[in-house]
Parts: structure tokens; sequence; C-alpha cells
């Protein structure tokens, strides 16, 4: 991959991690407020919920940057080697434990709380499927990268 090719790319990353920003700074607290006063019978839970997101938020920006550094690595070299299987699990653990944090925050509402509805079975299990995904997607990564098509020793996950 060239840097003419990696530069649309990094722009997706760029306005990804801008997002991301003004959703923590801005976005989320101004609507953990408009919800607390909308619905004062779950206003106490405004606060653990809003700094739930932002940490899961918190961990997509990681998974934003292990991104960057692999696109990095495969315009350094030409293609994906096994240089990247650092930021590859960077950037599985960052999405995993999201995923997590997202599934956590649903079950607790809808299950512990009874606030939500169907909304909140969906994003558990919407949370719970990034988990697998960002394993496999770690996988792929590092299958590309090793030329065998066999991932060595230490960075079998299996």
């Amino acid at each position: 991959m060239t840097k003419q090719e990696a530069l649309p790319l990094r722009f997706v990353l760029v306005a990804a991690g801008l997002l991301a920003l003004l959703s923590q700074t801005v976005l989320l607290p101004r609507m953990a407020g408009e919800y607390a006063a909308a619905y004062p019978q779950a206003a106490h839970l405004a606060v653990p919920y809003a700094a739930a997101v932002i940490a899961a938020v918190a961990c997509v920006e990681a998974a934003l940057l292990a991104a960057w550094r692999m696109l990095g690595l495969v315009v350094a070299d030409g293609e994906l080697t096994l240089r990247a299987a650092g930021p590859a699990t960077v950037m599985a653990v960052s999405l995993g434990l999201s995923g997590i944090t997202v599934a956590g925050i649903c079950a607790h509402a809808g299950f512990a709380a009874g606030i939500g509805g169907p909304a909140m079975l969906a994003g558990l299990l919407a949370g719970l499927a990034l988990v697998p995904a960002a394993v496999a997607l770690r996988n792929r990564v590092l299958r590309a990268g090793s030329n065998a098509g066999e991932i060595p020793g230490p960075y079998r996950w299996t």
C-alpha cells in the first residue's frame, strides 16, 4: 500500500476520532442530562451510564489509534506483516472492552433497572457480538501477516 492509497483511510480514522471525541465531551453529557430531566425515575442512573458510555467510546478511540498504527506499518512495509500483531491485539482488546461495556449497560438497564425495553436486548446482543468479531479481526490480520498462512507460536490464539 502506498501513502496515496492510505490517505483516504487516514482521513476516515481522523474523522471517526474527532466524532468520538466530540461525542465524549459534548454529546453524551448533554444527552445524559436531558434524559435525566425527562425520566426522573431513572435520573440516578444518568451519571454512571454516561461514564460507562464515555469509557466505551474511549476504548473505540484506542482501537482507532491501533488502526492508525497498523496502517502505518502497512505503508512502511508494503504489506501487512507480523509486526502488526501488537496493534491488532490492542484493537481487539479495545473493541472487546467496548462491546462488554455496552452489553453491561444494556443488561443492567433492561434487567436490573427495568428500563429501555426491547432496545436493551438488542444493545446487549450487539455488544456481545462485538467481542468475537474483534477476535476474528485480530486473527484475520495475523493470518494475513504470516507468510505461510500459519501463525507462529506466540501469536497463535485459538
